[in-house]
């Protein structure tokens, strides 16, 4: 377990460092969110092999690298994928179409210029939020563009 100077420097260099523990408190695990090319590659897996793509995302996210038993570690991967799907006001299926990552994941990188696919989940749904207003936003903008332009051209 590492001490509170260590996890500062965790949290610094991950973000968010989630304390998973077992229930019966024998347990615990500290792990980072999950990148969105894991989340994908969880997702690649996960169509054929649900147990596998749970251990492959626990695996990923874990700090420690221990020996745990193979409970907890699907255990730590659930509860990774319900914070996941957490981080997001969106309802999120487990295994969402890939089209709809790669359409979420142009988005983001047309809006703020910045590899997605680097993004630990929670800040690619918080800049996907944020994608998504800038966007229609821009479509009133364009919407009372045209009615303007209609109105005048209308008009004389």
């Amino acid at each position: 377990m590492p001490d509170e100077i260590t996890l500062q420097k965790l949290k610094e260099k991950y973000g968010t460092v989630l304390k998973l523990t077992s229930d019966n408190q024998s347990t615990t695990a500290y792990c980072k969110k999950p990148s969105f090319t894991t989340f994908l590659k969880y997702q690649k897996i996960y169509k054929d092999n649900p147990h596998e793509a749970i251990l492959y995302l626990f695996k990923e996210c874990v700090l420690e690298k221990e020996n745990y038993e193979d409970e907890f570690m699907l255990s730590a991967g659930n509860s990774l994928v319900a914070t996941i799907k957490a981080d997001s006001e969106f309802t999120i299926d487990a295994t969402p179409q890939r089209d709809e990552f790669k359409k979420s994941a142009a988005l983001i990188r047309q809006a703020f210029q910045v590899d997605p696919y680097q993004l630990s989940m929670d800040e690619f749904y918080k800049l996907l939020e944020e994608a998504l207003w800038l966007q229609k936003h821009n479509e009133i903008r364009l919407e009372n563009t045209f009615i303007t332009a209609f109105a005048k051209t209308f008009s004389n």
